[in-house]
């Protein structure tokens, strides 16, 4: 009688064994065919697509190698092009994808592969080919349709990705995927009630689909339902767990929410990063204690283009002393423009990793050699704290695009100022506070070159009033203030601004809300998003500015008084509801333009309008005023970030 346990495994017992995940086991087999049969093509092939997913990338690539010198198949050339994408060989990728292409001309699924490839490599037009390719071999092909649309929006040709999005939906139309891209593209044209529409149909199909929930999330709160959206994130979080982002979003709305105070934004980041992230590690190693040589910087950030993170950094970075620092930036934005090239220029290293891993930008910010990583994002939108979970850098620190604590036990530092974070709220953060000495921002003035116009209300009579702020930000309380205003001024008109007052029901919602405190809907106007020289125009249309509460203006706060345009703000609760305070107390303003209670607020603003006159001489002079002040002050800002940068290290230096 034989040994059945002597027995030479064959293909079929060993690919058992792989497909059932039983891994060790699979490759002993895989091993034991080829002692007996070094020459067995598929078991080379099988070993190494196994080695591979274990992420013992150059051995599987090698075994895959080993199998197609044996003998050419297509399968071998798919799945090594699969291994060398995921040892991020893209190069190397396309060309095996290639050689399986010439073996098999017609095959959709080679063309589909191709188009995620040259889309990863951020060659859209090869990768449009591609896709229509993979759709007319094979009409109706879901996947390529959706990822076509996902193309085409990073790209931002929404119309062409709503069309390939109602097709993907017409091929199948019970696909939760197309309808969830469907909405995030309405979403993106501004159409929020169809985009809400849409995630709910998504939704009837997959009840359990974490993402159209948190895009549902999203959306709600671009409506101003404040409470539905945090439910709607809430559901995504029951659903999937790990889910960072839409843990993140919850954080941010929080913000906007009046009842939530600090010690609620502290007790959800650290919610978060209990969740999310990861277990701490230890602290990369010190590369060099020497004074002389420039710390090597690393800006994290998915917003390096046209967006308040992209505006801000600009002028800085431009700025930055070569013999103190070196820059670097870590680019997580899909979108590019002008302002990321001007970015991409200022800085002395450029890494775009988009659709990089944690791990394969951790060893990326590594081999940089990084001395001090820089999280520009904090829990805002496509953010990348996970990555700072794995400390891939000696100090760690958060500055610039969010208002308040991280909750990462891995970020050590927050940059702010005494006038957003006072003296003794530093409880509600978890990162050690360094405060630089005027704004914690640096306001890079416009390329737009808009001229700021005369004070309207002399021109035609009556007082405009304008708030060009996104929809959440006008909440219960902010609607219920400005009432009063309109109320104390019964000549005075309100303008508002933003991208969500393109849809019809938003607009209906807040002419709802405000003929509840009794104004009339011919008092308001709204308007939806317009190119930026338009943008900057329309604030030559209003006499005063007011910020809302408790999340209060920022970028349309320092936008505004560029324009000549006094913003009444309101002192808040929280760092985000005292951002303008910031700059209005860097200005010497704040006796005039910050309030310290909603009845001084009503109060200021009736003073200011009811002197046209001062309120002109103000305006006329208000963008030199900015302009010769330490929020324009680029290199001022630039050596006091700077020193900031080498106190911190010199704090990490000193640790045992």
């Amino acid at each position: 009688m034989t040994d059945s346990r002597n027995a030479r495994p064959s293909i079929t017992d060993a690919l058992t064994l792989h497909n059932d995940g039983r891994g060790d086991e699979a490759e002993r087999a895989y091993r034991q065919i080829l002692k007996s049969e070094p020459q067995n093509p598929d078991a080379w092939h099988l070993l190494g697509v196994l080695l591979s997913e274990r992420g013992d990338h150059d051995s599987g690539i090698a075994a895959i190698r080993t199998a197609l010198s044996i003998r050419e198949a297509l399968e071998y050339h798919l799945n090594l092009g699969s291994a060398l994408l995921d040892a991020g060989r893209a190069d190397e990728s396309l060309d095996a994808l290639m050689a399986a292409l010439h073996l098999s001309p017609d095959r959709a699924d080679i063309h589909f592969r191709l188009g995620n490839l040259f889309r990863l490599q951020r060659r859209p037009n090869e990768s449009v080919a591609a896709y229509r390719q993979a759709i007319a071999l094979q009409p109706g092909f879901v996947e390529a349709l959706n990822n076509l649309g996902s193309l085409f929006l990073e790209v931002g040709q929404t119309d062409a990705a709503i069309a390939a999005f109602t097709d993907a939906i017409q091929a199948a139309p019970a696909n939760a995927e197309s309808h969830c891209n469907l909405g995030y593209a309405l979403d993106q044209q501004d159409r929020l009630g169809e985009a809400a529409a849409a995630y709910r149909v998504a939704l009837t199909f997959q009840p359990d689909f974490a993402l159209a929930w948190s895009n549902l999330g999203n959306t709600l709160k671009g409506q101003g339902h404040l409470d539905q959206a945090i439910a709607a994130y809430r559901s995504a979080l029951t659903h999937r767990p790990d889910f960072p982002m839409a843990h993140s979003n919850v954080l941010m709305a929080q913000h906007y929410v009046p009842e939530c105070g600090n010690a609620d934004f502290l007790a959800a980041a650290r919610d978060w990063a209990e969740r999310s992230g990861g277990a701490v590690p230890a602290a990369a190693p010190v590369v060099h204690d020497d004074r002389s040589r420039p710390l090597r910087i690393g800006y994290v950030s998915s917003d390096f283009n046209s967006h308040p993170v992209g505006y801000f950094l600009e002028s800085v970075l431009r700025a930055h002393d070569r013999s103190a620092v070196t820059a670097f930036g870590y680019a997580n934005n899909g979108r590019t423009d002008d302002v990321t090239e001007s970015l991409r220029a200022a800085a002395d290293g450029w890494r775009p990793i988009v659709g990089m891993d944690d791990t394969a930008v951790a060893d990326l910010i590594r081999r940089d050699g990084i001395d001090i990583l820089v999280d520009l994002s904090g829990h805002t939108g496509n953010n990348r704290l996970t990555l700072f979970a794995r400390r891939p850098a000696p100090v760690q620190a958060s500055w610039l695009g969010y208002f308040g604590t991280t909750g990462l036990p891995t970020m050590d530092w927050i940059i702010a100022d005494r006038h957003v974070l006072p003296p003794g709220e530093e409880r509600f953060f978890t990162e050690t506070v360094w405060r630089l000495p005027d704004s914690y921002l640096c306001f890079t003035p416009p390329a737009e070159e808009v001229a700021v116009g005369p004070l309207p209300a002399l021109e035609g009579g009556s007082v405009t009033l304008g708030a060009f702020h996104n929809r959440a930000k006008i909440t219960r309380p902010t609607v219920a203030l400005w009432a009063r205003i309109l109320t104390a001024l019964p000549q005075a008109r309100l303008l508002l601004k933003s991208r969500e007052f393109a849809d019809y029901g938003v607009r209906q919602t807040l002419r709802d809300q405000f003929a509840a405190h009794g104004v009339a809907p011919n008092r308001l106007r709204m308007e939806g998003k317009t190119p930026r020289a338009d943008y900057f125009n329309c604030l030559n249309r209003i006499d005063l500015a007011l910020s809302p509460i408790p999340f209060g203006g920022g970028t349309t706060t320092a936008e505004s008084l560029w324009m000549g345009v006094p913003v009444v703000t309101l002192r808040g609760d929280r760092w985000a509801g005292r951002i303008g305070v910031s700059f209005l107390e860097t200005l010497g303003l704040a006796d005039r333009l910050v309030a310290d209670s909603p009845q001084d607020y009503v109060a200021k603003t009736a003073a200011l309008v009811g002197d046209l006159e001062s309120l002109a001489a103000l305006r006329a002079a208000l963008r030199e005023r900015v302009r010769q002040s330490p929020l324009c002050d680029a290199p001022a800002f630039a050596r006091a970030l700077e020193e900031a940068y080498r106190s911190i290290w010199e704090v990490r230096t000193r640790a045992p």
